[in-house]
């Protein structure tokens, strides 16, 4: 998935934890956790590592990442009482998920089958920046999250408040239509389409449901949205 996909469900998950424990801090940190393996392994596999590996997919994408991060989350909870990097670590989590990173078993278990798969790319990043904005399905999701993070962002006036209101009010017909249309691709066999760039039938399906999952979790989570 692309990285406003990432960006949206983290920030849906937020709305979730921070709507049962009261902090809206948490969005923020949800939302981080949601990007951060790319933040990690696509300069690391892309620029570092790009005369062996060359792959964004490595150690932010696997297994021992994410349990590194509920360890040291829990560690956090148990002598502060902070909830912070349990909600980065929900939101790698949710990373690793719409990336079907099942797929990828040498590395999401790594080490336990052996050492990274290397690849070939030519212009990774040139690639992957036309990819993101050809696809619709990114700028939905990045007018989503806009409007969700202005509102997380509380007190920087009524202007910015009203925005983000308007921002989610347009984005959740949208994502509906989205999650249908992503739905009826996927049960076409998943052919090329606008709604995002090189999708196969199962990127179809984890699209549409990340749309569901953010139309449901607006609607849910609005009295974390409104204007004050």
């Amino acid at each position: 998935m692309f990285v406003a996909c990432h960006l949206f469900l983290g920030l849906i998950l937020g709305l979730a934890i921070a709507g049962r424990l009261g902090d809206r801090r948490l969005i923020g940190f949800c939302a981080l956790g949601a990007v951060l393996p790319d933040l990690i392994d696509k300069p690391v596999g892309h620029i570092l590592l790009a005369g062996t590996l060359n792959s964004g997919r490595i150690f932010g994408h696997g297994l021992l990442f994410l349990a590194l991060l509920a360890v040291a989350g829990i560690a956090l909870y148990r002598r502060r009482e902070s909830f912070a990097l349990l909600a980065v670590a929900t939101g790698a989590l949710s990373h690793q998920v719409i990336d079907a990173m099942w797929a990828m078993p040498v590395t999401w278990y790594f080490p336990l089958l052996g050492p990274y798969e290397a690849y070939e790319y030519t212009g990774y990043f040139g690639g992957a920046i036309l990819a993101e904005v050809s696809s619709l399905s990114e700028w939905v999701f990045l007018a989503a999250s806009a409007g969700i993070a202005l509102a997380a962002c509380r007190g920087l006036g009524s202007g910015t408040s009203r925005l983000a209101a308007a921002l989610v009010r347009v984005s959740v017909p949208l994502l509906g239509i989205l999650a249908l249309a992503s739905l009826l691709a996927w049960a076409a066999g998943g052919p090329e389409s606008v709604l995002m760039t090189g999708a196969g039938s199962e990127d179809y399906l984890l699209l549409a449901a990340v749309a569901a999952v953010g139309v449901v979790g607006a609607i849910r989570h609005q009295d974390l949205l409104d204007a004050e």
